[in-house]
């Protein structure tokens, strides 16, 4: 089979030819020259067969210690459980079969748990994050149907109307303006194509909890600094909220004033060693109080921002804690 000068370029670097026609900006095509995308005076690096449109730290910087740290803790084919696989489809309410054959636009994938779901689920990935991509392509180990870029889900260097799912999970709520941000990314999917967006909740009970509180100081921490607060504090408060988590109102003081998360009450952790319970709060109460930006959604708003760029029914939930975007199936 011969091969086309695209896939040839590709090949020499690195990148996923099936996914080079994609990338636009201002209306015009990148095209692969040597290691690098070019798009008229614009010059993308690609190393080790990612495209680097934005430097590795960037505003994400704080979430790099977290992902060093706990590479593979999220992952379910290493935990050898269904939890990203179950809470996915749960929360997209949308069956597996929903899922297969459709292109997806990732829209920031963290050393890639979910990536590992989508691409389970039969689906070419489009994933982007501003950190961590080295670490999410490793995890997935260079599957031939996804292709990690580094770029701000705020600035997509992508043509519009263009892939079968818009995905966008756990992140939004850690941009700069997470309004802007969802309207920027919803230009990418299909007239006829499914979105799929996650945000904290903007209520009582996610609003007014101890990591708001906290997050004025800890996010002018150094994250090493930080990192070893929770760490060396994370045994005993462990031990406590163990106990506190047998009662209903024990629960509700420690999400609202004990600065550690231990959810090891839940189905999903019962059969997990008391140690590996610690490395999860270690990581969620880490990531709790690191973002540099952390600004849940109204529902309202994202319902609004919703109904002025989608074609297909949607509809937008919320709970306590966090508020869903999602088109509803055919």
């Amino acid at each position: 089979m011969q091969l086309s000068d695209n896939a040839i370029a590709c090949l020499g670097s690195g990148m996923n030819a099936d996914f080079l026609g994609y990338f636009e900006r201002n209306g015009k095509p990148f095209t692969i020259q040597g290691d690098c995308l070019m798009c008229g005076r614009d010059r993308i690096p690609i190393v080790r067969g990612i495209p680097r449109f934005t430097p590795e730290m960037s505003y994400a910087g704080n979430f790099a210690l977290q992902w060093q740290q706990h590479s593979t803790l999220q992952l379910d084919s290493q935990t050898g459980s269904n939890d990203r696989y179950d809470t996915i489809l749960s929360r997209t309410a949308w069956l597996p079969e929903f899922f297969r054959g459709k292109t997806v636009l990732e829209c920031g994938c963290g050393v890639g748990p979910d990536t590992e779901v989508l691409l389970q689920l039969g689906c070419k990935v489009l994933s982007v994050d501003l950190a961590a991509v080295d670490i999410a392509k490793q995890n997935n180990k260079d599957n031939p149907s996804v292709q990690f870029i580094q770029a701000s889900i705020t600035d997509l260097p992508l043509k519009k109307k263009s892939f079968d799912i818009v995905y966008c999970h756990r992140v939004l709520q850690h941009t700069p303006n997470p309004e802007q941000t969802l309207s920027h990314i919803l230009q990418f999917v299909k007239d006829d194509g499914a979105v799929f967006v996650h945000s904290y909740a903007r209520t009582f009970f996610q609003c007014f909890r101890w990591k708001y509180v906290l997050l004025p100081i800890t996010r002018r921490m150094r994250p090493t600094t930080l990192y070893g607060i929770v760490a060396r504090c994370a045994k005993p408060l462990y031990h406590f909220t163990n106990l506190t988590n047998r009662f209903r109102v024990g629960r509700a003081f420690n999400w609202f004033f004990v600065p550690f998360l231990n959810y090891g009450h839940l189905p999903r952790y019962r059969n997990m060693t008391s140690e590996t319970i610690i490395e999860h709060g270690i990581l969620n109460t880490f990531d709790a109080l690191s973002p540099q930006y952390d600004k849940p959604s109204r529902a309202s708003v994202m319902r609004k921002i919703a109904a002025a760029s989608l074609q297909r029914p949607f509809e937008v939930v919320t709970d306590r804690t966090i508020t869903l975007l999602r088109t509803l199936p055919e």
